[in-house]
């Protein structure tokens, strides 16, 4: 795969690209049965003994799953791979089963004209500290304690949180900044500048750290190349996942940061009340609450670690160093990293500006252009996918064959679990579009449908112009985009119900596979967004064992597109989130090509490959009374060899030559040809003549009812 400007081309034809990706998978997470709602196995012998291997799904199933997405009209995978899963039992102790089984899925691929870009993921840092991504042994090398982590709110942890079931929204990334995330990624980018008194065997830990992050995806890397699959399957590489910054930038420890539209939720001590936590003392800290214009204060509340320590005591440290066979320098005392670095001591801190002159874009830089050496020394021509921390700009950086690949989500939609009729620009909003004081909440406030639409295609935009300043003419592509499907029901209108309602339930919710569900509005909303832009995109995620009742297994999020399960004894007149995923169409039913959450605007063309440049994309989802329609629009270039190529799914576009409903297919010039494949999609294949604009619309049918995806 080529880079040309703002373009990802096809190198032998030299036909645009635009990619309609999926991320698998958020399965990749969490190991085989641990998932996060479990105690059991949880921090077990510093979780050396886990396994990832048949994560996302089992290899013998993958030809069923990779078909699927291939029928869905996904051209491109994110395929994740954890440091966790490499590297889990210790350090350089890789686990080829694992390794071996990636090759395996990645040859599955290739049978399945599948691209795909290797994602490094983690989120706030590893599972034991409630994320995931990174070994559980790299705590125990920095002499942190997860079995204590809860006590001490050093982070919260769905495996031991007392009610799991009740795990709080969204609430496991506030992780990044409380003591263990924060700790490390401060180590892991910039622990020479910050903590030089941590030495393991012979090296800084943010050396050691680097070293054993880089050399596990080398040997990734490697076994791509040997079993050459560069290029045909594999066509690039992420870097590091929604990376954290730890408190490299922190200007007072003493002060939660100013800017009053960063997400906090729940209990957040500021940097220094973490600390004093971290060591077991009883510390006074502010509860957040999420509103329509974002955090807000709810108070104080005072924490009592019950003389629980975050951090090892020197015999346990020992006991550790001992299993992997490390070497500590002797000025690398047991206890709070931070403390022995003079920033506090007793319960007063002592320097509180200890961070304030260190800059994460330097550091974060610094590591990728390792990074990208690394992959590059062996996949000379991959393409580097180039993601900075979350919501952030990205620092100026320079270099070849790159993309811009953030991640963007309705926020609001993500965090409250319902579709309101409200929205806020926060892009724009964080970037300073409307000025100063709380007026500037009211400028950023978006109400009704189309307002929210338009919302949500200006974020993106700003998001696409900005990489093109900062990054260059590069592809911009957004790396995780999608939605819950945990939402809160919406009911169905009715003057009945309206008049009456309150005497008998009247009033039905709307099934996940109406037009009207929370979940297509949203879903139609964001895709859409990236078609204005024309950008490409990777949804989140498919989650094959997605689970009604622990949706994607992980930390209680639930945005996968996929769910072969089903709830017993559902009515549609329950209000309760998890009984509207089934469709009053497929109740009953079950099987592995059931998807119980198929929402209807996720069914829509897609230029896969474009002999020219995209101008336009609009998609008018179909209803019960409007027939679904597509317009597309392009520059044709005749030097390209082949014909643009459409992705059509047949239930709202049956075949032209269909002898009930067919679709109506106008161009604007030239000829087309329509390819069928297995009943699920057609590809129209549009053959111009003459460069210049051309147009297609196609025109197909309103809501049928859907069967097999």
């Amino acid at each position: 795969m080529q880079v040309n400007g703002p373009w990802f081309i096809e190198p032998k034809t030299q036909r645009t690209v635009l990619f309609r990706g999926i991320n698998l998978s958020g399965g990749t997470k969490i190991p085989v049965a641990v998932p996060s709602h479990e105690p059991n196995g949880f921090w077990v012998d510093y979780d050396r003994n886990v396994s990832f291997v048949g994560r996302p799904f089992p290899l013998d199933e993958a030809d069923i799953h990779l078909q699927r997405l291939v029928d869905h009209g996904f051209n491109l995978l994110r395929f994740m791979v954890t440091w966790e899963a490499i590297e889990h039992a210790g350090p350089r102790i890789y686990d080829d089963d694992y390794l071996n089984y990636v090759i395996a899925v990645l040859e599955k691929c290739r049978s399945h004209g599948l691209k795909v870009y290797l994602n490094p993921h983690q989120d706030c840092w590893s599972r034991h500290c409630g994320g995931s991504g990174h070994p559980g042994w790299t705590h125990t090398l920095v002499g942190l304690d997860p079995a204590h982590f809860a006590e001490t709110n050093a982070a919260i942890v769905h495996n031991v949180y007392p009610e799991p079931e009740n795990f709080p929204k969204m609430i496991w990334n506030t992780n990044y900044q409380k003591l263990a995330a924060a700790t490390l990624f401060t180590l892991f980018y910039a622990g020479k500048t910050l903590a030089p008194k941590c030495i393991i065997d012979g090296i800084n830990v943010q050396d050691y750290l680097q070293q054993h992050y880089l050399d596990a995806y080398t040997e990734l890397v490697k076994r791509v190349h040997d079993n050459g699959l560069e290029g045909h399957v594999v066509i690039g590489y992420d870097t590091m996942n929604e990376p954290g910054q730890g408190y490299i930038g922190r200007q007072d420890l003493s002060r939660l940061p100013d800017d009053d539209v960063d997400f906090k939720k729940g209990w957040t001590p500021t940097s220094f009340e973490g600390m004093k936590l971290g060591m077991g003392i009883p510390t006074e800290v502010d509860d957040w609450v999420f509103t329509w214009r974002g955090p807000k204060p709810n108070g104080r509340i005072t924490i009592d670690p019950q003389g629980k320590k975050a951090w090892l005591d020197a015999k346990e440290q020992a006991d550790a160093d001992r299993v992997f066979g490390w070497k500590r320098a002797e000025e690398w005392k047991a206890g709070c990293i931070w403390a022995n670095h003079g920033i506090w001591e007793g319960e007063s801190i002592l320097r509180a500006d200890y961070f304030a002159q260190s800059n994460f874009a330097k550091h974060w830089t610094e590591f990728m252009t390792a990074y990208s050496e690394r992959i590059r020394s062996i996949h000379h021509d991959a393409i580097l996918f180039v993601q900075p921390p979350i919501m952030e700009t990205p620092p100026k950086i320079g270099g070849e064959r790159l993309a811009l690949a953030p991640h963007w989500y309705d926020g609001l939609t993500l965090v409250k679990k319902k579709w309101c009729s409200y929205n806020v620009d926060y892009i724009n909003l964080k970037r300073g579009k409307y000025g100063t004081g709380p007026l500037r909440f009211v400028r950023a406030l978006r109400i009704g449908e189309k307002a929210i639409r338009q919302c949500f295609v200006d974020q993106i935009e700003t998001l696409k112009v900005e990489g093109q300043e900062t990054l260059g003419p590069y592809p911009f592509i957004i790396g995780e985009i999608g939605i819950p499907y945990d939402m809160e029901p919406v009911k169905q209108s009715s003057i009945l119900g309206m008049l009456f309602g309150w005497l008998f339930r009247a009033a039905k919710y709307y099934p996940i596979d109406s037009p009207e569900s929370p979940q297509n509005k949203a879903m139609d909303a964001s895709i859409q967004a990236a078609e204005r832009n024309l950008v490409s995109y990777t949804l989140w995620t498919y989650v094959p064992d997605n689970h009604p009742t622990w949706g994607d297994l992980w930390n209680g999020e639930d945005l996968s597109i996929w769910q072969n399960e089903m709830i017993d004894d559902v009515s549609q007149e329950s209000d309760t989130s998890s009984e509207t995923l089934l469709p009053e169409t497929i109740q009953g039913k079950l099987g592995t090509s059931t998807n119980m959450r198929d929402i209807v605007s996720l069914h829509r063309p897609h230029p896969h490959k474009i002999a020219g440049q995209p101008t336009s994309i609009v998609f008018t989802s179909p209803t019960d009374k409007q027939r679904a329609s597509y317009d597309f629009a392009f520059q044709s270039n005749v030097d390209v060899q082949g014909p643009t190529e459409i992705y059509v799914p047949t239930v709202h576009f049956p075949m032209p030559d269909a002898p009930v409903n067919p679709t109506e297919v106008n161009i604007s010039s030239g000829r087309y040809k329509a390819q069928s494949y297995n009943g699920k999609y057609w590809s129209l294949l549009w053959y111009c003549d003459e460069s210049g604009d051309q147009a297609l619309r196609l025109i197909g049918q309103p809501l049928q009812q859907k069967t097999g995806y």
